[in-house]
């Protein structure tokens, strides 16, 4: 969804609300809301690493540091590291 659109229906449903003059109705649609925000916050999926994963990562950072003590691989300075983002 567009910022347009997601506005255009933000300011719909505010026009919406507006019009009600039943505080029962409003109180509903506000717990319905929020309600709803939960259940959508919930419902994120949040990127997360499996253990299989941050293992791997783990054994490759601990490859990489024995080679660097050894000489064979040079690290970035911090400098360049940041310059790449």
């Amino acid at each position: 969804m567009t910022a347009l659109s997601l506005e255009m229906m933000q300011n719909e449903l505010i026009r919406d609300v507006l019009r009600i003059d039943d505080m029962g109705v409003l109180k509903k649609v506000r717990n319905l809301l929020r309600r709803e925000e939960r259940k959508a916050a919930a419902e994120a999926p949040e990127p997360c690493m499996t253990k299989a994963e941050i293992l791997a990562n783990f054994d490759q950072a601990c490859k990489e540091l024995k080679l660097n003590l050894e000489g064979k691989l040079e690290f970035k300075t911090l400098e360049e590291a940041l310059n790449e983002l």
